[in-house]
């Protein structure tokens, strides 16, 4: 039986995971959809200039090197860059004098989904053997991305001297959620939980404190659902926006010539944290609801609060508005969390992290 190599290049995050994820199944789906006569054989390589988005014509260059270096008979590179041509979001992108297919994963949304990545290796792999035309490939893309219509444009790069197949979205406020959304997704918001542990505890401690006193219970009564909700998005924005300040996370813009990618990074970093915090939120407010059925029993509430509006939703309402007063307070001590884990977190800061990889040569 013949064997055939698949080398899947991979930068570090998510990335590399996924291609872990997908590793085992790979060579099954390609017996079964590409030749069953072969025998197929996956490796991943992890590759931290893969992911080095500063320069992105040096990643088209790295995989001219990884193809005249290595005798695989696939190579298929997987970044969590956003990559921009003519004005385009590039989706997928196949070297036509190489056979290299590079997969921008931040293209694939929020989250990338294994079955979808599994696939469109799988039509690279089909399409470098002659196996689908462009227009096949096309819409094999489009039912894998779903959401988003993709469209397909042959151009020579002259950092490959090659001619290349390029699969795209447009540059419009669709393509560019769904690039923010696919980005936060490879930052991994829950990562970020780690290092609000002790913040959610600073929290607990001072609303637990506050909920034992008729104030709060009063106010939680008398504010509308509206405000609550006001109230709740204020606290999560506020202590996100604190993250971002107190760790200096935001990527300054001006008098930068890649202003668009930066723009990303931000974006991307305010809604990781966002979802980071939202989660920390809903935690918090399960340990409220639990803290004020268990702590104020009816019969003591009823001094203060007439017995026909002592019900679940009071308690429900009273954990709210406590998750939000704490939340607020507790932004503070997030400034004082585990720095390198937030920092994780974001682009910019993996990004410079990743520079350091680069030769001094280049």
């Amino acid at each position: 039986m013949v064997s055939k190599y698949v080398g899947i290049v991979a930068a570090p995050g998510a990335p590399d995971r996924l291609a872990k994820q997908i590793k085992e199944d790979l060579p099954d789906v390609l017996n079964k959809k590409v030749d069953a006569d072969i025998e197929w054989e996956v490796g991943i390589h992890v590759d931290p200039l893969t992911g080095y988005a500063e320069l992105v014509e040096e990643l088209y260059k790295k995989t001219d090197e990884y193809h005249d270096k290595y005798d695989w008979d696939y190579t298929i590179f997987i970044t969590d860059l956003p990559i921009y041509r003519n004005g385009n979001i590039v989706t997928i992108d196949i070297n036509e004098g190489t056979g290299v297919g590079l997969i921008s994963l931040p293209a694939f949304g929020w989250p990338p989904i294994r079955k979808s990545a599994l696939n469109t290796i799988v039509s690279i792999i089909e399409s470098v053997r002659g196996g689908k035309d462009r227009k096949e490939l096309t819409t094999a893309f489009n039912s894998y991305l779903k959401t988003s219509k993709i469209y397909y444009e042959e151009r020579h790069f002259e950092e490959t001297e090659s001619r290349h197949s390029v699969y795209y979205m447009k540059n419009n406020w669709r393509g560019n959620l769904r690039l923010i959304s696919g980005m936060s997704s490879a930052n991994n918001p829950f990562n970020m939980m780690r290092s609000l542990g002790s913040v959610v505890a600073l929290a607990f401690a001072t609303g637990t404190f506050s909920i034992i006193f008729s104030t709060s219970w009063n106010l939680s009564n008398i504010f509308p659902a509206e405000r609550l909700i006001a109230v709740s998005l204020l606290a999560i924005v506020a202590m996100t926006l604190w993250i971002i300040i107190s760790h200096e996370l935001w990527e300054p813009v001006r008098g930068k010539s890649d202003k668009q990618i930066l723009k990303l990074y931000n974006g991307a970093t305010f809604f990781t944290l966002f979802i980071s915090v939202l989660f920390y939120y809903g935690i918090l407010f399960l340990m409220f609801l639990t803290a004020t059925l268990v702590l104020l029993p009816s019969g003591y509430v009823v001094h203060e609060i007439q017995p026909d509006q002592i019900s679940v939703i009071f308690y429900i309402e009273l954990a709210w508005f406590s998750a939000s007063l704490s939340t607020v307070v507790a932004a503070i001590g997030a400034g004082v969390q585990d720095e390198k884990v937030i920092k994780e977190s974001t682009y910019g800061y993996r990004q410079r992290y990743r520079e350091r990889y680069r030769s001094p040569d280049e």
